[in-house]
């Protein structure tokens, strides 16, 4: 997945300097990251974290690839991947909850396929619950463009 790796180090370039994510909890999050593997073209890994009153909540999925000219201009594909989950419980400690959730389709035609990984851990000593996706939350947007030409732009 060398894209992966060269989009993370974009990312980290642009980071602000007002982030008050925690050095480790990046650290978790750039290593999770590197487990997922795109069955299909290339992806961007897409993340959401905050603080709780006993924990880091860490979610993380594949974002989804939109369609841009065309026919299906617009259109938000998601992506078929894999995951190393052994790897993801190598990196933690203290495993205390893994649990697959699956959420089928409701009557709303709005609702998604959902279903997802939830982990208790805790990572170099830090408490954290890990949600890995199987499909982007609607209001993340895009991972990445897919032009005509094949080309790919990260958003």
């Amino acid at each position: 997945m060398p894209i992966n790796h060269l989009l993370r180090n974009l990312e980290n370039r642009e980071r602000r300097t007002g982030d008050s994510r925690p050095t480790w909890l990046v650290e978790l999050i750039d290593q999770a990251a590197d487990l997922f593997e795109p069955l299909m073209s290339v992806s961007r890994v897409g993340f959401d974290c905050w603080p709780t009153e006993k924990d880091w909540m860490v979610f993380l999925f594949l974002g989804d690839t939109e369609i841009v000219g065309g026919r299906d201009d617009g259109r938000l594909d998601p992506l078929e991947f894999r995951f190393d989950l052994l790897g993801l419980l190598d990196l933690l400690e203290d495993v205390q909850q893994i649990q697959w959730m699956v959420l089928p389709v409701g009557n709303d035609p709005s609702d998604n396929d959902r279903s997802y990984i939830s982990i208790v851990a805790h990572y170099q000593g830090h408490p954290v619950s890990l949600r890995l996706l199987s499909i982007s939350p609607e209001n993340a947007g895009p991972g990445l463009r897919l032009f005509p030409n094949g080309d790919c732009q990260p958003t």
